[in-house]
């Protein structure tokens, strides 16, 4: 009996250990994040344009780890929100985005960032809210459901040296991906490098440039694409 008590015990601290881990942050975007206003729990950057965007976290991710991707979007007038996720779970945050979208009727359209497993929530608030979009940004992910019957565009960029998300694997799903949708790979890109983190799972592959390079080129390539709907929406307040 005393076995059997100590071995749930041993179980019941490794779930609680698996349910509060999460890779860390770096402490150059957790400062950045110290300036982004916490509304409930998500962190949030308030812009002038009518242009949103949310960013969706990988799994087991400090969510603060995308505070530079939120940064560089806001220079750019912005609102950019991260939702904080129960647990990590970014994959589970499928509700709790289409809350943050009903609570911020300011904004015209929305843009939707998915890193990894967060490719999940962007595509289902996709699937179900594409009227609202400008678009979806795929980074090391795909979509997860079929996209492509929408009239919207899509932009998927992966790295070059991802040892997390098969590039390959990942490749099979691009059928799901709307029809006007665009494939860029980051030279000298890593899985973590979309963020700024390091994971202790060692899987990942070694990147020859900087996450801040990775993240700048990023949102460069995302603001480029989106540039001719962005536009539309600032100056026509669709």
């Amino acid at each position: 009996m005393i076995l059997f008590f100590i071995i749930i015990g041993i179980l019941a601290v490794l779930i609680l250990f698996v349910l509060l881990y999460c890779n860390r942050a770096f402490p150059e975007a957790l400062e950045i994040a110290s300036e982004m206003e916490l509304v409930g729990k998500d962190c949030y950057f308030h812009g002038e344009s009518n242009v949103g965007f949310l960013i969706f976290s990988g799994a087991k991710t400090d969510d603060r780890a995308y505070a530079y991707l939120a940064k560089l979007l806001h220079e750019k007038g912005h609102t950019v929100i991260i939702p904080r996720q129960r647990f990590h779970m970014s994959a589970f945050g499928t509700k709790h985005g289409l809350e943050i979208m009903d609570s911020n009727p300011q904004i015209k359209k929305w843009i939707l960032i998915g890193h990894s497993l967060g490719g999940m929530p962007v595509s289902r608030i996709a699937a179900s809210r594409s009227d609202e979009l400008i678009g979806v940004a795929f980074l090391a992910t795909f979509a997860s459901i079929d996209l492509s019957g929408l009239d919207l565009a899509a932009i998927r960029i992966t790295a070059e040296h991802d040892g997390v998300m098969n590039n390959d694997t990942m490749d099979t799903y691009n059928g799901n991906l709307p029809k006007n949708a665009a494939n860029i790979m980051l030279e000298g890109a890593n899985h973590q490098g979309f963020a700024a983190y390091r994971s202790t799972s060692g899987r990942d592959g070694k990147a020859s440039i900087s996450w801040q390079e990775q993240n700048e080129q990023t949102i460069q390539l995302i603001l480029t694409f989106f540039s001719e709907q962005i536009d539309e929406t600032t100056f026509n307040g669709a």
